[in-house]
């Protein structure tokens, strides 16, 4: 008999799918309960769910499992509807899902700056189109933060979606063709995306986490469960064993796993495994595990899981958002609250009215596809409305516009000069002034390619600078983020070896990213950066931000910078800028549209210090040289132990801890005396 919770919201509850195709497994929606409180943790920094972000791939399994459950039920009795499947899951997706779109968009509209907004627009037309994954991993580029994407976790359901959409045609072609190679074929399929996501994973970390055909193999496993692929347990001791291992491995990731760990990878088999044995092991009867998860709180958090799913990140992000900060720990219980709260409002108000209407024939599955076709239209050209107006800016004076603009305030060809090719081509257009007074080679990451407006003051009467910054690739020997960039490094270096009119090398990079990780502590504009993974030229990957890692770090720069001393070129040393852990322009902007109109913004020498206690002593290590001359950005950056991002009106910086060009500009007295200083 059905498990019967009860609530304080009147109202039939619907049966999960897997009550109507067999019987409802209460302990399901617990595990449920489990991966939704893990996300919201993890989101909302709370506990130790460092690792909470693996309760989505719990959630793949469960509905690998519970949707193959039902449909190869009714293909197997003949009773299999393709578009009485597709109605269930408009009827089970969509309302929420736009509801939540809608309310989103309005805080949007008042909350977001035009750049911001402009992002989000994109994203709207992305969820709105089940492809929010694909744009996300467009998206995921080095600069993006959190703030810009309230709709950063609709994601997976984008990947539900596309699951949703393929597998159902491909289960009735295999039980009616190859009925007794169904579990070989889709076995096959889930060996090789689980084999591509951990090949891939290395060079394009991105692609494998938001796109569809590297995350198959966790529905898929969820899928092979219920068609039998395992044999059912019916040993009692071995049932709680496989039950408890289960759990064991899911809460061992939520605590142990952490945003440094590659993922997804082979990391993802912790909590996919754990949600496999936690099923599997419900099928062959009860177990402690079970009953406890079948408890009536779980159980009813289950229930309303998808709902705070949607619900939590929006108001979390837009918290954060309005109060230019990361939520206090008082505060980010009081949203944790709010989440679930509002999830359980939106499952009784929203989901259950349009899963189970009172009257059908009013509802009926014309209708129901007409409304969602509509729906989805509607909202993606709202959302490319709002991207290709750029935000509406018009709804801020123009002091705010001036302000957001500064996020604009870098070497416009940048991106285009990102490619080594490029760089390093004859009469190069990514070169910084006059190519045939060429003498400075510009070697870094992008904090190097920052250093463009003090470079291209220097360009207008002095020498030209052959630019050699690539975005995620600091300027070492032998290390770097993947093959590309050590390959690249080399070519650099191949260059100013042979080209004995560059006579001096700048060299710039974030080291703190390197040897510490995101600027996480000092503010909220990084917590949704991507994170680098060193390695060496065999390939061998340095865990994250380790003592062996800093090792390759070091030796890495030691190398290359002795080969460059070696063959008397000059070397100029840019140590740290200051970073501000706030986005500049952006948080500016905000300001200034509530009427706050701050003199200085920015971080103590202290704290600069301290987020540099790595990266200083890296640099101090290379020693003395007659031609090694080192700049300090903190001379022109923090007067009277104050660091400015911002001052006499003017963001000096165009995200959190890219100089701008007026930012860089302060520097050029400093760059370029330490250019006079060759010996």
């Amino acid at each position: 008999m059905p498990f019967a919770v009860s609530s304080p919201f009147a109202g039939p509850r619907p049966a999960p799918i897997s009550a109507r195709a067999g019987t409802y497994r209460a302990d399901i929606d617990g595990l449920r309960a489990l991966a939704v409180i893990a996300v919201v943790l993890f989101h909302a920094r709370l506990g130790s769910a460092a690792g909470g972000f693996v309760g989505v791939d719990v959630f793949f399994v469960i509905s690998g499992y519970l949707i193959t459950k039902l449909i190869d039920h009714e293909i197997l009795t003949g009773r299999f509807s393709i578009a009485h499947f597709y109605e269930r899951r408009i009827r089970r997706l969509f309302p929420a899902l736009f509801a939540m779109l809608a309310a989103a968009a309005i805080a949007a509209a008042i909350l977001l700056m035009p750049d911001n907004f402009a992002k989000f627009g994109r994203n709207v037309a992305g969820a709105a189109g089940f492809v929010s994954n694909v744009f996300l991993w467009e998206q995921g580029s080095y600069f993006e933060a959190a703030e810009a994407k309230p709709l950063l976790h609709t994601w997976s359901l984008a990947i539900e979606e596309q699951f949703y959409l393929l597998f159902p045609p491909l289960l009735m072609l295999l039980r009616h063709r190859f009925r007794h190679h169904t579990v070989t074929v889709l076995g096959g399929i889930a060996l090789a995306s689980f084999v591509a996501s951990v090949v891939a994973l290395r060079a394009a970390q991105s692609a494998v986490f938001y796109l569809p055909q590297y995350r198959m193999w966790e529905l898929l496993c969820g899928s092979l469960l219920a068609l039998g692929a395992i044999p059912r347990i019916d040993n009692a001791y071995v049932r709680e064993f496989a039950a408890l291992a289960g759990l064991a491995l899911i809460l061992f990731a939520v605590t142990a796993l952490a945003e440094t760990t590659p993922f997804p990878g082979a990391a993802a088999l912790l909590p996919c495994a754990g949600a496999m044995l936690v099923i599997h092991a419900g099928e062959g009867g009860k177990t402690v595990v079970g009953q406890i998860l079948s408890s009536r709180p779980l159980v009813f958090i289950g229930l309303i899981s998808y709902s705070v799913y949607l619900w939590h990140w929006p108001l979390i992000v837009f918290f954060s958002y309005y109060i230019i900060d990361e939520p206090s720990f008082a505060q980010s219980l009081l949203l944790l609250a709010a989440s679930f709260v509002i999830g359980a409002l939106s499952w009784r108000f929203i989901e259950l009215p349009f899963r189970k209407p009172k009257d059908p024939a009013v509802h009926g599955r014309r209708r129901v596809f007409g409304l969602a076709a509509a729906t989805a239209a509607v909202s993606a050209a709202a959302g490319g409305t709002i991207y290709f107006s750029g935000g509406f800016p018009g709804r801020f004076s123009p002091a705010v516009d001036t302000m957001e603009n500064y996020a604009r305030s870098q070497n416009p060809r940048a991106d285009r000069c990102a490619a080594t090719a490029l760089q390093l081509a004859a009469g190069s257009p990514c070169t910084i002034g006059n190519p045939r007074r060429a003498t400075l080679f510009l070697w870094g990451d992008s904090h190097a390619g920052a250093l463009y407006g003090a470079l291209r003051d220097i360009a207008r009467t002095g020498p030209a600078t052959v630019y050699g910054a690539t975005p995620r690739c600091p300027p070492l020997l032998g290390v770097g983020t993947d093959a590309d960039c050590i390959a690249g490094n080399q070519r650099r270096l191949d260059y100013v070896l042979t080209h004995p009119e560059i006579t001096t090398v700048i060299i710039a990079a974030r080291w703190s990213l390197y040897s510490r990780g995101r600027a996480t502590r000092y503010g909220p504009a990084e917590n949704n950066a991507d994170l680098p993974v060193l390695q060496d030229a065999a390939g061998h990957r340095y865990p994250q931000f380790t003592a062996e890692a800093r090792r390759g770090l070091r030796r890495g720069l030691y190398t290359l910078v002795a080969r460059l001393l070696a063959a008397d070129k000059h070397v100029v040393l840019i140590y740290p800028v200051p970073e501000m852990g706030y986005d500049i322009p952006s948080t500016i902007a905000r300001l200034t549209a509530e009427g706050r109109h701050p003199a200085s913004f920015g971080v103590s020498e202290a704290q600069y210090l301290h987020r540099q206690r790595y990266a200083i002593p890296l640099l101090d290590g290379l020693g003395r040289h007659p031609n090694l001359t080192r700049v300090y950005p903190e001379q022109a950056l923090c007067p009277g132990n104050q660091c400015l991002g911002f001052a006499d009106g003017t963001p000096l910086y165009f995200d959190s801890h890219h100089l701008s060009i007026p930012g860089s500009r302060r520097l050029e007295p400093l760059l370029a005396a330490a250019l006079h200083r060759r010996s």
